[in-house]
């Protein structure tokens, strides 16, 4: 195995440039991995996935390793596909710790160890030696030798990036930097078929190699491996990558041809999960889910079951947050149900107003607030009152907005909202000089932007419909605050539906 070309090579100086190249690229890698693996660490997994969240701080990140490997040279010699129809078949042994930070990103630090041995490649003689007293590569040559060493990856899980996270496979990425020492030479077959080390290209013989038996290399690699889970504790891993040697002399080779050498190493290992947890980081939960909290909405009317009282309405029939179908006109029969379902009458009358007038003031009892007391149309069949009191009126016009309903996305308002923003209206003909602000609230979904531009749209809505049936636009104020001013849980469905709303609030007396 060669170490370094002696001092008066014409490419000593430049190897030893790039070699000093070389340190920093690998400095800068183990700096910019830990920069990276850090601040990918800050994110909860919840920033990251989306599914079966994993939360870190009760999963495992450690984990060890080990396994056996095989390697194939692929440089001035190689270990497949050799001129002389031979296959060198290199078996190794490696062990390795990993830390990952989050089911994305990890580090690994692996020790390895393994036999080196290839022969001379198809057309080989086209590759002159150096050192080996100005020969070229035949093909009754080959090389041997062992190399030990050590390698840190940065760990990429693929499976992670565009699921939540794996629960009986899983892909990976290993992307790092290496170092080995080795002691490869190179022997040539004599006449009697035994082979005989070539003394010119020994580290231990040749003083133009200064007489060292060992030599060493950085190298870089992209591994990909594949994971089969096993059980809680035990994993077992494919893996197989492509390696840079930066030296030429990993194949006991040196030629002017090349200063890179290629090599490929195979593995089968086992993988054992430290810690005391259920879960290890980049993994599902054991059962894959199966006692995973579920919302099921039988009636599909956005309320989840465990909310609805009523979970088996129609489909289609707009319900309130509580799954409880829409009653209009609150007269005890809801509005899939209601003949009439904009005027109050009873249940018997299938929601339909009787054509009855028990206090004989021309306003039938069903659409008559005070229908045993003789009273005037404008006050809905009660007396006339020479003054009401404002809180009274406040806390109505706040309840009846309550009833206001939009299209979805929209600041159009739905039909059956108009009988109660008209008695909004005559009650705030009652008291003049009163100014009101319409607040707009939305729930969490969309951005907060489009929310607040939605909700503000829809208190516009209202103030446009108010200001056409007579009141003061100078009365009115329309704000829309978006999602900032929940009122209820936008966790579940139906806490979202009363979030989408309208308020009305007294603002201040006009002077």
């Amino acid at each position: 195995m060669i170490l370094l070309r002696g001092n008066d090579s014409p490419n000593y100086l430049k190897n030893k440039i790039i070699l000093k190249k070389m340190r920093r690229i690998f400095l800068l890698f183990l700096f910019s991995t830990f920069i990276v693996a850090e601040s990918f660490g800050q994110f909860t997994t919840d920033e990251i996935t989306y599914g079966n969240r994993i939360d870190l701080e009760n999963s495992n990140t450690w984990a060890v390793g080990g396994g056996f490997s095989n390697f194939i040279m692929h440089g001035d010699m190689r270990s497949i596909g050799t001129s002389d129809d031979t296959n060198y078949w290199n078996f190794g042994v490696f062990a390795y710790v990993d830390k990952m930070f989050n089911p994305l990103l990890g580090l690994e630090f692996k020790a390895t160890y393994s036999q080196i041995s290839g022969g001379a490649q198809y057309f080989s003689t086209v590759y002159e030696l150096l050192y080996v007293n100005n020969t070229v590569i035949r093909d009754d040559m080959k090389f041997e030798g062992t190399t030990y060493g050590a390698e840190l990856n940065l760990v990429l899980s693929f499976t992670n990036l565009y699921q939540t996270t794996a629960t009986k496979w899983h892909a990976s990425g290993y992307f790092g930097v290496g170092y080995h020492q080795y002691n490869s030479a190179l022997y040539e077959r004599l006449a009697n078929g035994t082979f005989k080390k070539i003394p010119s290209a020994d580290f231990g013989t040749n003083p133009a190699r200064n007489s060292v038996n060992q030599a060493s290399s950085i190298y870089m690699s992209g591994q990909f491996g594949l994971k089969r889970r096993i059980n809680r504790r035990v994993d077992i891993e494919f893996r197989t990558g492509i390696y840079f040697n930066y030296e030429d002399h990993l194949d006991a080779a040196i030629s002017n041809k090349q200063d890179w050498e290629t090599f490929f190493v195979t593995s089968v290992g086992v993988a054992v999960k430290l810690g005391k947890k259920k879960i290890f980081t980049i993994w599902g939960d054991e059962n894959g889910g199966a006692d995973q909290f579920k919302i099921i909405d039988s009636d599909n009317d956005g309320v989840m079951d465990e909310l609805d009282i009523e979970p088996n309405t129609p489909a289609g029939v707009m319900v309130y947050g509580n799954g409880k179908a829409v009653d209009s006109d609150k007269d005890g029969l809801p509005d899939y149900k209601d003949k009439c379902p904009l005027k109050y009458g009873p249940i018997s009358n299938e929601g339909c107003p009787l054509k009855v007038d028990s206090d004989g003031d021309g306003i039938m009892d069903g659409e008559d607030l005070c229908p045993n007391t003789p009273g005037v149309i404008e006050n809905r069949g009660c007396p006339e009152r020479k003054e009401e009191n404002t809180t009274t009126i406040n806390q109505q016009i706040s309840f009846l907005a309550t009833s206001i309903y939009f299209d979805t996305n929209s600041d159009k308002i739905k039909s059956i909202s108009f009988t109660s923003i008209d008695k909004i209206i005559v009650l705030m003909k009652k008291v003049p000089n009163v100014n009101f602000i319409i607040e707009g609230h939305t729930d969490n979904r969309n951005s907060d932007r489009y929310n607040l531009y939605l909700s503000q749209r829809r208190a516009n809505s209202v103030k446009r419909y108010m200001v056409s049936k007579g009141i003061s636009n100078e009365n009115l104020q329309s704000i829309g605050y978006g999602e900032s001013r929940p009122k209820f849980s936008n966790e579940n469905a139906g806490g979202r539906q009363l979030n989408r709303r309208v308020e009305i609030k007294q603002a201040n007396k006009i002077e």
